[in-house]
């Protein structure tokens, strides 16, 4: 049941249960008043024992007209206050956005794990000009010789070495190439 439709409830119920203690309190008015009639006495509320007529009628009143306002007061919070459901909701998106961002990092370390791998048959020099085309795509052969901290002969003689194996492709780009992995990690 949504909170609305619960606060609305008890708003009702509160209202019907205020209305039917207001009705008893004014039947046992007109009783009080019946009682005192008969005796003869109009003002003597007391009864023989010495308790009031009027003492007992008011508690009751009172306990029931604060039970009823405490409903009419819980539907109106329902109704107009509580954001449990939007919270709720909130806190679902959160979760779901938690959810993505730790897929997101499971992949990225198991492209990680393999490129680690991958890497790990090759020499030093071969593994920074490889590591450094994993970091940029589409590299600039220029770029890359400066990234690595090899000779520019080292990085022909390597990056040759790799196209020949199919682990990069070179597309030309004014004087110079760009560098592709072939295989994505």
């Amino acid at each position: 049941m949504d909170q609305k439709n619960v606060g609305i409830f008890l708003i009702i119920v509160g209202i019907v249960l205020a209305g039917l203690f207001y009705k008893i309190k004014l039947d046992e008015e007109v009783t009080i008043q019946t009682i005192t009639a008969l005796r003869g006495e109009p003002t003597d509320c007391f009864l023989e024992d010495g308790t009031c007529l009027h003492q007992q009628q008011s508690r009751t009143f009172v306990i029931g007209e604060a039970f009823a306002l405490l409903l009419f007061s819980l539907g109106i919070y329902l109704l107009f206050f509580d954001k449990t459901k939007q919270i709720l909701a909130l806190q679902a998106e959160q979760n779901l956005q938690i959810a993505g961002a730790l897929h997101k990092a499971e992949e990225e370390k198991k492209k990680d794990e393999k490129f680690s791998a991958f890497l790990a048959g090759f020499t030093a020099d071969e593994r920074k000009i490889l590591e450094a085309i994993h970091e940029q795509e589409g590299i600039l052969q220029s770029t890359l010789r400066f990234r690595a901290g090899l000779t520019k002969t080292d990085v022909s003689l390597i990056l040759k070495k790799f196209e020949e194996k199919g682990i990069i492709s070179k597309k030309p780009e004014g004087n110079t190439n760009k560098v592709y992995l072939r295989k994505v990690f």
